[in-house]
């Protein structure tokens, strides 16, 4: 039930994206650019055709053209792609670069590809339908035997002690006017968020979670526990959660909070409800999964702290984004398999437009009939024009 609702709320509030100042953060990061370039270099052929999956401005595919890729076909969904035919044209790859703007498990291409390169997470690999994405184009669109950069990512986790970190998340909604902010305190302690941990936060070694291996993966859900005894006495605020990731044998690149590079990911911070003082002898016992559901992550992550000491249960804590989420329930009334939906006005607007681009009216003369038949819901013809376009550049071909 609690994923039904879930998956409800993030039908509505659809799925994260990149603006071009983000793209921007990632071309700067020379570390990560180096890693995706020397990785392109070593498998790239004169005949070799690339796929690349989220190409956003394109930079991937002017690394695997100036490579020496014969074709690439970069995909990518949003509008930054019209970005990517400029950059491409400005830099001579025009004819080599064939752009589809879809989700690539929409896409049918006219040819099996020798490479797929992908680029498509956020602070962690378990983004958005990115696994899903990679699999599904493995399966449907290399050639056998065929590569992907990355090869591999290796997600890494470690109790931390991060004052600053737990406060920005949980403390801030303590205040010294008095108000009773309880309420967003639970939600932003069920929310992981991306940090900037430094080694020096690091309580214990670092602990493989989940290793991505684009060869063989076969799904998106990733689950296991990890559990840790503690050396030193700290204060513990929480988890960081980080990867590696192999672009091809011998070259990759990491984020880890022990790494010299800062690179543009950061790393994910899974913070506790509250500090937990550890003592040497305690056990920490952590199980972290992360479930796809429709775009996006559910993420849950179950915390036991036993005392070494006397074998008892320190603290224990059950944390899901779940019970981060705002659900609107009016929408969520909506969406019950029981309601009975009857169309409002904007959906009779949109319907008579259907209609009329069915029998093939120009959009001039629709935008006419719409406001004459909704002469309420447009200030003027140019309003009904601009609806009629919307719908065009949605549906028609």
């Amino acid at each position: 039930m609690a994923q039904a609702i879930f998956r409800s709320i993030l039908l509505v509030s659809g799925s994260s994206v990149y603006g071009l100042l983000d793209y921007g953060d990632m071309i700067a990061d020379t570390t990560r650019v180096s890693a995706y370039a020397r990785a392109l270099e070593a498998r790239i052929t004169p005949s070799s055709v690339v796929l690349d999956i989220g190409t956003g401005p394109g930079f991937l595919a002017l690394l695997a053209c100036r490579a020496g890729a014969a074709r690439v076909y970069a995909v990518e969904p949003d509008d930054v792609i019209q970005v990517a035919r400029e950059v491409a044209a400005a830099n001579g790859f025009t004819d080599r670069i064939q752009f589809v703007q879809a989700v690539t498990t929409d896409v049918v291409l006219p040819e099996r590809v020798d490479g797929i390169v992908a680029d498509i997470r956020g602070t962690l690999p378990l983004f958005g339908r990115s696994l899903v994405s990679v699999v599904d184009a493995r399966s449907r669109l290399l050639k056998p035997g065929g590569w992907i950069v990355p090869a591999r990512d290796t997600i890494w986790a470690a109790l931390a002690s991060s004052t600053a970190a737990h406060k920005r998340i949980i403390q801030a909604w303590t205040t010294e006017y008095g108000f009773d902010l309880s309420a967003v305190r639970v939600r932003a302690a069920n929310q992981w968020s991306r940090q900037r941990l430094d080694a020096d936060d690091l309580l214990v070694e670092p602990q493989c979670w989940a290793v991505l291996d684009y060869d063989s993966l076969q799904g998106p859900n990733v689950s296991g526990p990890m559990n840790w005894t503690i050396e030193h006495a700290a204060v513990g605020h929480g988890f960081g959660v980080w990867f590696d990731a192999e672009t091809a044998p011998g070259i990759g690149f990491s984020n880890s909070p022990a790494s010299h590079e800062r690179l543009v990911y950061g790393q994910g911070f899974f913070a506790w409800p509250d500090p937990i003082a550890l003592l040497p002898g305690d056990e920490v016992r952590i199980h972290l999964r992360a479930d796809l559901i429709e775009d996006d992550y559910l993420w849950g992550w179950d915390t036991q702290v036993v005392d070494g000491a006397s074998g008892r249960a320190k603290a224990a804590y059950r944390q899901s984004s779940w019970l981060a989420a705002q659900p609107n329930r009016e929408l969520l009334r909506k969406r019950a398999d029981t309601f009975v939906p009857r169309l409002n006005e904007a959906a009779r607007i949109d319907r008579c437009i259907l209609d009329l681009m069915h029998q093939r009216m120009p959009s001039g003369e629709i935008a006419t009939q719409i406001l004459a038949a909704f002469p309420s819901s447009f200030k003027n013809w140019d309003a009904a024009l601009t609806r009629v376009g919307d719908l065009s550049d949605r549906y028609s071909e």
